[in-house]
């Protein structure tokens, strides 16, 4: 493996790798927290449970966990309900829990001293009987699909699937260490974690905060620490777009970054023309968990005439789709080792071999960009018809140049629309009927204050799920 991100010694070691409030991290101070904070685990092999808060002493406990190369950490997201971080710890039984020092420790763990005074994060020791090592000594990072529901079902990865998409990342963006992140995502999201390993890979640094993007501190952070890059999943670009970027006088700003989901065509040509305007690049990409996680990116010079598409295969990827069920398939070396559901599975090997089924529907055009049709499991049947919900999602959206969600059941498409959105329910059901061919009464809508959000900024598809048992319409 060549050079890593988890490698801060190959920088010079008075520049500043992060910045959280006042403080000013370099690298040289980073690595040495990064080894203390991995010296207070136990010596054998443990698997941990790492909450990451946006703060120094989670990014540096990471670090620590690869350095040593001993200890295989779930990152988990700062703000986890405790009934569900309690029972992922009651199935996986890990060896040591570090949790933001306001949460309440859960039975069987000891808190260790804190490192230093200031510390906002506690580490916690298992007091019983030791459990069995993560065997695999490929195994360096478990991360959760799911967001903060506390699914048990977990993705497997190396140190070597990390540090190559980390590498492919800072290849096709071009980083440098002059670049300057800011947290606009939870680090224990794929996407928030690999703006964190791209940036320590290249030398750069990143503003750690938990301002809102929405909000007046957000804006006066980002242009008082000068940052070159603004990352995002579709939500936040729908409010960005709001905020309309031009007025916040970013002056250091090269880069708008999205991934986390399909942004709408009609904003991504609203940033495109933005983009052109402040002469930034605007990176439309595409990526998965299990793929640590970019697949593929749209490169900004292609961006105008490929609105919609997902692109080509990062850097040492391959995108192919599989003739018999147009499923998307990526190959590449950051590709997971595969699931686990229960502990006994982390001693499993590499399952996948390096390739991932993405569950996504596609098609390839002359060029080789990707588009996506679909998802294999994101279908209804309705009036005998086989519904593809994120294409109606996306229809939706050229027609009514507004966000849409769908769920439902057979004979049951739920259309739920933001109530700020001003898109007449009559209209709405038309439109599906015609372009489908589908009985109306089939069709509902469903009017919500906003679109239910996981804590990555995804729309929460179980919440609506669970919605479409009601019975009113707009």
């Amino acid at each position: 493996m060549s050079s890593t991100f988890w490698q801060l010694e190959q920088h010079p070691a008075g520049s500043v790798a992060l910045l959280y409030g006042e403080r000013r991290v370099s690298y040289g101070e980073l690595a040495a927290m990064a080894d203390a904070a991995a010296a207070q685990l136990p010596e054998r092999r443990t698997l941990g449970f790492l909450a990451m808060p946006n703060r120094v002493e989670a990014v540096a406990l990471y670090l620590g966990t690869l350095r040593s190369k001993r200890h295989v950490p779930l990152l988990m997201q700062a703000d986890m309900e405790v009934s569900l971080r309690d029972a992922l710890v009651a199935h996986y039984q890990p060896d040591w829990l570090a949790l933001p020092c306001t949460a309440p420790l859960p039975a069987g763990y000891v808190p260790l001293p804190a490192l230093s005074a200031e510390t906002k994060l506690i580490v916690c020791l298992r007091n019983d009987e030791e459990q069995p090592p993560p065997s695999n000594e490929r195994l360096a990072l478990l991360l959760n699909t799911s967001g903060s529901t506390g699914s048990s079902k977990l993705v497997r990865h190396s140190a070597e699937a990390l540090a190559t998409n980390a590498a492919s990342i800072v290849r096709y963006l071009e980083l440098n260490s002059r670049d300057r992140a800011i947290t606009t995502l939870p680090l224990a999201y794929s996407f928030g974690m690999s703006i964190l390993n791209s940036h320590l890979l290249a030398g750069a640094s990143l503003v750690l905060t938990d301002h809102a993007l929405v909000s007046r501190e957000f804006w006066e952070l980002a242009r008082e620490t000068g940052i070159t890059s603004l990352s995002g999943v579709p939500a936040m670009y729908e409010m960005l777009r709001r905020f309309d970027l031009p007025r916040q006088r970013l002056t250091s700003l090269r880069m708008l970054t999205q991934a986390g989901g399909r942004l709408r065509d009609a904003l991504i040509e609203h940033f495109v023309k933005v983009s052109q305007q402040l002469e930034l690049s605007f990176f439309v990409m595409y990526g998965q968990t299990e793929a640590a996680p970019r697949i593929s990116f749209v490169p900004p010079a292609r961006l105008a005439q490929k609105v919609g598409s997902i692109g080509i295969a990062v850097p040492g990827g391959e995108l192919t789709v599989d003739g018999d069920t147009g499923e998307l398939i990526y190959c590449g070396p950051n590709v997971m080792l595969g699931y686990a559901e229960r502990r006994a599975d982390l001693a499993l090997g590499d399952t996948q071999h390096g390739m991932l089924r993405t569950g996504d529907l596609a098609r390839l055009d002359d060029d080789g960009y990707a588009w996506l049709i679909g998802r294999i499991k994101r279908f209804v049947k309705v009036s005998g018809n086989r519904i593809n919900l994120d294409e109606v999602e996306a229809m939706l959206a050229r027609e009514f140049v507004n966000q849409f969600a769908c769920s439902g059941g057979d004979d049951d498409l739920v259309v739920f629309v933001a109530a700020d959105a001003s898109v007449d329910a009559e209209a709405l059901k038309q439109c599906i009927g015609q372009r489908y061919k589908l009985f109306l009464g089939h069709i509902r809508t469903l009017a919500l204050q906003s679109l239910p959000l996981l804590g990555t900024g995804k729309i929460d598809y179980t919440t609506l799920l669970a919605m479409t048992q009601q019975r009113s319409a707009l």
